[in-house]
């Protein structure tokens, strides 16, 4: 029988390694398709993986929970600092379809699963909020009861939103909208970014190197959980 060390050490190396894995090869092939391919113009599209840069046109807009600016979607995580360790709070988002013009032509994008890379101050956003406030109350009243209920005095948080006239990039697969006759996005393996190309590859190749050394943390501890399996079965 598997002794609690034995049983947590393989668990958690498994988790650790499998998930910072799959991030990290993630964050590569993205940094690798950004360094590859080039901007298209709109009016130059046909169906299949490109990279295209525009202004973000929306006839709607949502209202950011934290900022209460206009937006045609917005992320934020709210979180608790539990001993050494940082437990979520809430993570919500919220996407309505929007269009990116570039003058050329429109494409229509729906981020509702895309990546977000964000960075300037306009568009992310970070704060400490005292619990109890009235500021937690009304953010509470908006999204619902949280994943965990706040035993902190003070939560943090980060928010990032898209707005109108935002010039984005956008790279996945642009296929043809069957409705309107127009281009859209995949809904499948999108990237948005506000940065441009270069920033965008340093940054995903930065990402792509911490999750690595997640990975190698994962491969760490599962070999200890081997090797404690391993010296249970041998005999004395």
């Amino acid at each position: 029988m598997l002794d609690l060390t034995t049983l947590v050490s393989l668990t958690a190396g498994s988790l650790m390694t499998g998930i910072a894995g799959w991030l990290s090869a993630r964050a590569f092939s993205d940094a690798r398709l950004l360094a590859e391919i080039g901007s298209t113009p709109m009016g130059e599209l046909s169906e299949g993986l490109h990279e295209v840069r525009g202004t973000v046109k929306a006839d709607n807009a949502y209202t950011a929970p934290m900022s209460e600016r206009p937006c045609v979607g917005w992320r934020l995580l709210v979180e608790q600092q539990r001993r050494s360790n940082w437990e979520v709070v809430y993570e919500k988002r919220e996407m309505i379809p929007f269009e990116l013009d570039d003058d050329t032509g429109v494409v229509r994008v729906d981020a509702s699963g895309a990546e977000m890379v964000l960075a300037k101050t306009t568009r992310v956003r970070n704060g400490v909020m005292p619990v109890p406030s009235a500021e937690w109350d009304a953010l509470r009243e908006r999204l619902g009861d949280p994943a965990v209920e706040p035993s902190t005095p003070f939560l943090r948080w980060r928010e990032e939103s898209i707005e109108p006239v935002d010039v984005l990039t956008a790279i996945g697969g642009i296929l043809k909208d069957e409705e309107t006759g127009g281009w859209r996005t995949s809904s499948e393996n999108l990237l948005l970014s506000d940065r441009d190309d270069a920033e965008v590859v340093r940054q995903q190749r930065r990402r792509g190197q911490r999750h690595a050394l997640w990975v190698l943390a994962g491969i760490a501890v599962l070999a200890f959980g081997v090797w404690s399996l391993i010296s249970s079965l041998t005999p004395a």
